[in-house]
């Protein structure tokens, strides 16, 4: 199977408010390096961070590997937005999990349904 072509998907991340205050809401953008069958490697913007990740298939499901913070976990599917983030915070800040959340639900339509 041939790989897709590098692309760009935007979204708009969103927070949950602390307490009874507002939500917050910043522009997200990832950008497809590299891709197979198996995975893609992306580079993910928002909120004045750049991740450099990796998001792929095992035999257990679907992964995340990000190893400029030495992080990895299993992820549920692309799209759910509020499992990923929830399993990324244990790893970074809660700006950067919603970010990389997005990005993954982003990813999921760039080929169709959760592609990986």
């Amino acid at each position: 199977m041939t790989a897709r072509p590098a692309g760009r998907m935007e979204s708009v991340c969103t927070a949950a408010a602390e307490k009874g205050g507002r939500g917050e809401k910043w522009p997200g953008e990832a950008a497809v390096k590299n891709h197979s069958m198996c995975m893609a490697e992306l580079l993910i913007y928002g909120r004045d961070s750049c991740i450099n990740a990796e998001a792929g298939k095992y035999m257990g499901g679907q992964y995340i590997c990000i190893p400029d913070i030495g992080a990895g976990c299993p992820l549920s599917r692309l799209s759910d937005i509020f499992w990923n983030r929830e399993r990324l915070s244990a790893h970074m800040n809660g700006a950067d999990a919603a970010t990389v959340a997005h990005a993954l639900h982003a990813l999921s339509g760039y080929a169709g349904r959760d592609w990986l």
